[in-house]
């Protein structure tokens, strides 16, 4: 007999990192929601252990990037080995943090841990993951969705306007909706991994080892731990791999590395890794999402797989809200339209990557394939929507380069007019809200007050009222007044790419909830771009 339970506006299936960062986005902006997961208690898995700049720049938005930061590390230094003998030992330039307008580099830390983080923010919003709680059906109507959940008390059904399928690679929500992932096996991509205890090594570096004849092993401590992250490739040439033991890891450390005084003490974890490249050839059947694993599952390459579902989340958490809110419901067909491009691409890269990798270390050439892991692509910070229906191009002077509608938002160093504090653009932008910068170059109105620019909804688009903060970006260092911050070293105008061009009038950015530029334009007005 099922049991019947309040219902819900969005019932989320699956408590990893896209789940909970959905869960955190809707319960700041006072969505009810529900978060389901089948397993009894979180996994302990290191799994993903790179959290990607543009991540981190969600993780600043949701309230949580000082924890992020206190518990992963930047610089983890990479020790090449010959065996026994240190060949080299480096530490790889950071990406994303060359310049003000990215504060963030790469940050290595553990899934469990960014997870752990996430799911004390919800808690803090109100909310709370449902352990041993498996979804086993959907039905849904023209109004909602109703979902069986099978839990240790018994089956009971939910009902939720929305439900988003953020269960992983074997998503059951993708099953149930018809959708098919589609894609490569690469079988000759193999890998032992697991969670070991170390003794006799630093920890203040990775230990890497690479030969044509063993293939790669790897040993990475996990920031914050006393755990590190094993990684052997299986040889392409063994038909059928053992199956992971500890027995298993200590035999490959003593054939590939052998460096004495070393012991693999215990593991938490233990996994025979097979790559596998697949995209699911949807992400949406009426009422039902997908994101993250269980709409895309990359090749570990790059990095790029737990940050890439975060930013699904990311990006249709805000949509979801909009259109409970009473936005017209054609926005959430922008998810797809947006998200699944880049899932492609992604897919595309990291799968270009791996092989690249794999080829260096299988000539002996560590140092090359250890630079082929990442670029300014792996960052996330040039994903751009250009071509999405919410982006709304106008006419400005063409400039090779040229920040767009449709890219991120860049950060800036500033100082408040009115209290004289430095501040960042990112602490304009933080918040559930759109944002509307306006840049006016340093000029002063010449009769009175500068009147304030604003955002237009054509009478004919039906919206809510939207979440708007406007504020006023100036180089004039004698500028007062609320709402106002001082680009001191022209930082914010050069990253805007305002400066750079002569026009009539403020120059208008207007950013949406997700910290991408919806459209640019110059005057005193600018058009909300919702359908």
């Amino acid at each position: 007999m099922r049991q019947m339970t309040d219902p819900t506006d969005v019932l989320i299936v699956g408590a990893g990192p896209t789940g909970l960062t959905l869960a955190c986005d809707l319960a700041r902006r006072g969505i009810s929601c529900r978060v389901v997961e089948r397993a009894e208690r979180p996994s302990t898995a290191s799994r993903a252990k790179t959290i990607q700049p543009r991540t981190l720049e969600i993780a600043d938005d949701l309230g949580v990037i000082d924890r992020v930061l206190r518990l992963g590390a930047v610089h983890v230094p990479t020790r090449h080995y010959d065996r026994e003998r240190v060949v080299s030992e480096a530490v790889e330039t950071a990406l994303g943090s060359s310049a003000p307008g990215v504060p963030y580099a790469p940050i290595w830390l553990s899934q469990p841990q960014f997870e752990a983080i996430l799911r004390d923010r919800l808690t803090e919003f109100g909310g709370r993951v449902e352990w041993g709680s498996a979804v086993s059906d959907l039905r849904q109507d023209a109004d909602a969705v109703t979902a069986t959940v099978r839990t240790a008390a018994g089956p009971r059904e939910v009902r939720a306007r929305y439900v988003i399928g953020c269960d992983g690679g074997r998503s059951l929500v993708r099953q149930r909706i018809g959708a098919v992932l589609e894609g490569t096996s690469y079988g000759n991509h193999r890998w032992h991994l697991g969670d070991v205890r170390v003794e006799g090594l630093d920890r203040h570096c990775q230990h890497l080892w690479s030969r044509p004849e063993h293939g790669i092993l790897s040993l990475f401590p996990l920031p914050s731990t006393d755990v590190w992250q094993f990684q052997a490739s299986v040889p392409a040439d063994e038909q059928e791999p053992a199956q992971p033991s500890l027995e298993l890891f200590r035999r490959i450390f003593a054939e590939r590395a052998g460096v004495p005084g070393v012991t693999i003490r215990d593991a938490d974890w233990l996994s025979l890794y097979k790559v596998n490249v697949c995209l699911a050839d949807r992400y949406r059947a009426g009422r039902v999402f997908l994101a993250g694993d269980a709409a895309h599952i990359h090749s570990p390459a790059g990095g790029q797989g737990m940050n890439t579902g975060v930013q699904d989340a990311y990006n249709l958490g805000w949509k979801l809200a909009a259109v409970l809110g009473g936005a017209d419901a054609a926005l959430l067909d922008t998810y797809e339209q947006e998200r699944r491009p880049v899932a492609r691409a992604v897919l595309d890269d990291s799968t270009s990557r791996l092989h690249a990798v794999m080829r260096a270390f299988g000539e002996g050439d560590g140092s090359t394939a250890q630079r082929a892991l990442t670029d300014d692509f792996t960052t996330g910070l040039t994903i751009a929507y250009p071509d999405s229906p919410l982006t709304r191009h106008h006419p400005l002077p063409p400039r090779p380069g040229r920040l767009q509608a449709g890219d991120r938002a860049p950060d800036a160093p500033c100082r408040d007019a009115r209290t004289g504090r430095e501040i960042r653009l990112f602490d304009l932008l933080r918040g559930p809200h759109w944002t509307l910068l306006s840049f006016d170059r340093g000029r002063r109105p010449e009769h009175g007050t500068r009147p304030h620019p604003a955002l237009a909804v054509a009478p004919e688009t039906p919206v809510p009222p939207v979440p708007l903060r406007t504020y006023r970006v100036t180089t004039d260092a004698t500028a007062t007044g609320p709402d106002t911050v001082i680009d001191t070293d022209g930082h914010a105008h050069r990253h805007y790419d305002v400066a750079s061009h002569r026009l009539d009038g403020d120059e208008l950015v207007l950013i949406r909830p997700d910290g991408y530029i919806a459209t640019r334009t110059t005057g005193l007005t600018a058009q909300l771009p919702l359908t």
